[in-house]
């Protein structure tokens, strides 16, 4: 099964890199798709980081902050995966519950 990871951040530096290995970890994840949603502390920065250069890593910020909702939608928009799944910035233990279902 292939599936995308989509995580919405905002200012999720401390929390991010863990959500990212979580997601990395997981054999059915082909690819994670976050969203810096216009964070003003080092989001992005953490987010490059912690990808480690995988290319199953993908990083998406907006110039303004729009909230969760778009910022998943336009991780959607940018999947390529046939399923997607959920992770919030701040709890890595999610993604292997909902992809192992």
């Amino acid at each position: 099964m292939s599936v995308t990871v989509i995580i919405a951040a905002f200012e999720a530096q401390a929390t991010l890199a863990r959500a990212i290995a979580s997601a990395l970890a997981d054999p059915e994840a082909s690819e994670i798709v976050v969203v810096d949603d216009c964070s003003r502390d080092e989001t992005s920065a953490c987010a490059r980081a912690a990808s480690q250069g995988s290319p199953r890593v993908h990083l998406i910020r907006f110039d303004r902050n729009q909230g969760p909702s778009a910022a998943r939608n336009a991780a959607l928009a940018a999947s390529s995966a046939p399923f997607a799944t959920i992770l919030d910035a701040d709890d890595p233990s999610v993604v292997r519950a909902v992809v192992d279902w």
